[in-house]
């Protein structure tokens, strides 16, 4: 099953990237505060991290310690956002990242339907 897991995973984040590449390159051509090459990188290591935290996680992992990355991930986020006051991340960045996030909490063994609309991420965001 591990195996599986994480083939899960790293098939999330590979069917991400592109579109989440493509969504900074978009905002970064129109030149809009907070979209640079330093920001966005940033919060493209913090994906990367996510994952690979929830790739590390044993096969079974408990609700807490999914959640726990959830958290940590948001918590980091924010910091980056509040690098760039708050212009780096908003609903645009939220409707494209949220729903990767939910995916792979979820491939990491979060019941996700437990949580109000699915959405385990909602007590942890502010953007």
């Amino acid at each position: 099953m591990e195996n599986l897991r994480i083939n899960r995973l790293d098939q999330i984040l590979a069917e991400a990237k592109p579109r989440i590449a493509q969504h900074w390159s978009f905002f970064m051509g129109a030149g809009l505060s907070g979209f640079t090459p330093t920001t966005v990188a940033r919060v493209d290591k913090l994906i990367d991290t996510y994952f690979e935290r929830l790739k590390a996680l044993p096969d079974g992992a408990s609700r807490t310690a999914i959640l726990r990355e959830i958290e940590t991930l948001f918590r980091r986020l924010d910091e980056v956002n509040a690098s760039c006051d708050g212009a780096l991340l908003e609903t645009d960045e939220r409707e494209l990242l949220v729903p990767i996030i939910i995916e792979a909490a979820s491939a990491a063994g979060l019941s996700v339907g437990e949580f109000e609309h699915n959405d385990p991420t909602l007590e942890f965001r502010n953007f």
